[in-house]
């Protein structure tokens, strides 16, 4: 019997895998600043790529998702996490996950940008990532304990492990809860822009937790922004799926002219980084962007949630048009692990969008990032129920007096204005240059545990992060999936093909990744 403790922070779709593989032998708290059943993922409306059916291949999703990637993704990690994710897959199906299906009970599948075939499982229509978590909530056993609205600060290092989690809890009393291993599942950094389809959530904790910690992390630059938010006033309403224009719908302008037509073979199905620049290019010289809906049919029934969305903006789904921006989506950085979600760091894991794993290169393939939770969400409990109980003499703990945050003198709204204007859709080095000097310079107050409040700690947590992501989107010379520099517009593979930048203990390095598949296909 191990009775060790672990303390998983966040509770979106592989915090909650990984709370539902672990045995009653183990004591799991999952610990989330909201309720369990507000994140990333319950916003999720695409839905689970997979090769399941006889036409399709793990090879061919494995191709794919190296054309989307740019020849940025670990080779290895893109086959071995598509082969897991078969399996689990599979055994959601015979866990009756209500995935859709046609009148004749054969799976739907959808299709999406970059996906040379139909391979993605949905459920509830646009619904998969609400339905994926209500499912594993009911896979939690009594061995899970949810702490609910309470905030990871720090995290508890000595002799260069990781031993638990400071937290602030709903009253906003620090807390030390000890864990023999701790897991941060806190999603990417949506917060640190001004238009994005985050859960209010998702303000870089994980990033920030582990940097502080001296894990590594990486790929920090490359930033996917979703194509179509609905926006209207200026305003951003929220998500249309991707998997509405794999139903048919296409980009136009005010004059119904096809956006996409002559920019991409894939047309409106393009990888998103292309569609998106495509859309910001439009918008930049005055133009309307719309989707129109117009040939898909039971739109209603087929897209509830978007349905929903339009309602809520005033936007007539009738009218078959939905105006649509770019916003941002999704980090294809974060901290760095191995093929288990283990940093760095000893006895400190991160899974989910927080974790570079390799999987999604420069740009993600849609769909596949409800697939890359459930699979390191599954693989990270294996390897901790591998490791033999090992005992670690305690010394004594920190006095909150002692735990201390350099917060900035600034609001959330100005870092998010200087990310949102210069290290977006389209960077360059002058701009990049004046907010990295910006974000560098602004004063700041120290603050122990004790006092700082939750809205300071998201305060430091995006500030931490933009500094990095500014210092490495200026570092790389070149454009590359979500990373574009408009002053050096093509990718350069002589100096850049299988580096990354990586950012540990204050430190900044450009490394060569081996493991970085040499002769992907890169997107046209």
């Amino acid at each position: 019997m191990s009775h060790q403790t672990i303390i998983v922070v966040g509770a979106g779709a592989a915090a909650l895998s990984f709370a539902a593989a672990m045995p009653p032998s183990y004591k799991v708290m999952v610990v989330t600043k909201e309720s369990v059943s507000d994140s990333n993922s319950t916003l999720a409306q695409g839905g689970i790529a997979s090769s399941t059916l006889p036409y399709d291949s793990g090879s061919a999703h494995a191709e794919d998702t190296l054309y989307a990637g740019c020849g940025h993704n670990h080779i290895e990690t893109v086959n071995d996490t598509i082969r897991d994710g078969q399996r689990l897959i599979a055994e959601l199906i015979k866990q009756n996950f209500p995935f859709d299906t046609d009148e004749k009970g054969r799976l739907r599948l959808g299709k999406e940008g970059a996906h040379s075939v139909n391979r993605i499982l949905h459920a509830g229509g646009d619904a998969t990532g609400r339905m994926l978590i209500r499912h594993l909530i009911g896979q939690l056993g009594g061995h899970v304990t949810l702490k609910e609205y309470e905030t990871a600060a720090d995290l508890w290092i000595e002799d260069g492990r990781c031993r638990g989690v400071w937290t602030k809890d709903s009253s906003g009393k620090a807390v030390l809860r000890k864990a023999d291993y701790v897991v941060l599942a806190t999603g990417g950094c949506g917060h640190l822009f001004q238009v994005h389809t985050n859960n209010r959530s998702v303000t870089s904790d994980g990033l920030s937790l582990a940097y502080r910690a001296g894990a590594e992390l990486a790929d920090l630059e490359f930033v996917q922004f979703h194509p179509t938010l609905l926006v209207k006033n200026g305003r951003a309403h929220g998500l249309v799926s991707e998997a509405v224009r794999g139903e048919g719908a296409v980009l136009t302008d005010e004059s119904g002219r096809q956006v996409m037509d002559g920019v991409h073979p894939l047309k409106d199905l393009a990888p998103r980084d292309v569609v998106s620049r495509t859309i910001h290019e439009k918008l930049a010289d005055g133009s309307r962007v719309f989707l129109d809906i117009r040939h898909i049919p039971d739109f209603r029934w087929r897209f509830p949630t978007v349905t929903s969305i339009c309602e809520e903006a005033g936007v007539p789904i009738e009218n078959g048009r939905i105006p649509v921006s770019p916003g941002m989506h999704f980090l294809m950085g974060g901290v760095s692990v191995d093929r288990w979600g283990e940093t760095s760091v000893p006895n400190l894991f991160v899974i989910g969008e927080a974790a570079c794993t390799g999987f999604h290169g420069a740009n993600r393939l849609a769909s596949n990032s409800l697939l890359e939770c459930i699979v390191f969400g599954q693989r990270a409990a294996e390897r901790i129920k591998s490791r033999k109980q090992a005992v670690f003499a305690c010394g004594k703990a920190p006095l909150p007096e002692d735990i201390t945050f350099a917060v900035p003198l600034c609001d959330v709204k100005d870092i998010q204005k200087w990310m949102t204007d210069h290290v977006s859709i389209v960077r360059k080095a002058d701009e990049l240059r004046k907010v990295k000097d910006r974000l560098e310079q602004l004063p700041v107050q120290t603050v122990n545990v004790k006092e700082i409040t939750k809205s300071q700690l998201t305060l430091t947590h995006l500030w931490q992060t933009a500094k990095l992501m500014t210092a490495s989107a200026l570092l790389r010379t070149e454009s590359r999936g979500g990373h574009f520099r408009s002053d050096f517009p093509a990718a350069d593979d002589k100096n850049w093909k299988g580096k990354q930048i990586i950012h540990v203990k204050g430190d900044v390095e450009i490394i060569e990744n081996e493991g970085i598949v040499k002769d992907a296909a890169v997107q046209a």
